[in-house]
């Protein structure tokens, strides 16, 4: 859809919560769709916020997440889930510039972010990486993703990996690889054991 078709399509919905403002850009992602609101003299974004449940409900939709400040832009973000969520290829985000150029072993590939660009960080300057989720929402694609994308950046001599699985299903696909120290550790003793000699 384009910019006037959305301008369109928002300004009675927001004139329905008593709301004046114009839509001056939006972001198809993945997932979900950012709009950018340029609201009038005198309308506050916390105004905004706190209806964020009743807009959801009239658009019928899950949520509405409103984003008060947008770095950089003075306007207001509002975001919408898409109706149906793009598949994201692990093969897009390795020919990207962004994992291409990035000269870490460590490179590892995230995703893409709201307005679907690449999202490539170095495990090197993490401290830590929390990959947290329900069930069935995506934690172990991300982990291999993550897993793969070094395998595909680095040789076994740059980067070697300890696998723990204790499930004995997630990791077993890794078994033989060149990168391992040890075969992927299925035994929480021998788990143990393989953390101290890392430390």
């Amino acid at each position: 859809m384009r910019l006037n078709k959305w301008l369109v399509w928002w300004k009675p919905r927001l004139a329905d919560f008593r709301i004046k403002a114009d839509v001056v850009n939006y972001s198809p992602g993945p997932v979900i769709t950012r709009f950018e609101l340029n609201l009038a003299p005198g309308v506050k974004a916390a105004r905004i916020s706190n209806l964020s449940r009743d807009l959801a409900r009239s658009l019928s939709t899950v949520a509405v997440r409103v984003v008060e400040v947008i770095p950089g832009k003075p306007y207001v973000g509002l975001e919408l889930p898409n109706k149906k969520r793009q598949t994201v290829y692990l093969r897009e985000v390795l020919d990207n510039a962004k994992f291409r150029d990035n000269p870490s072993p460590l490179t590892v590939v995230l995703g893409k972010d709201i307005a679907g660009e690449p999202v490539v960080a170095d495990l090197a300057k993490m401290p830590h990486l929390l990959v947290a989720g329900t069930t069935g929402s995506g934690k172990s694609v991300g982990v291999n993703a993550m897993i793969l994308s070094m395998l595909y950046k680095a040789q076994p001599e740059d980067v070697r990996f300890i696998m723990i699985d204790p499930k004995m299903l997630e990791l077993s696909v890794y078994e033989g690889i060149p990168h391992l120290l040890t075969e992927v550790v299925t035994d929480m003793k021998d788990a143990a054991n393989a953390l101290r000699w890392v430390c």
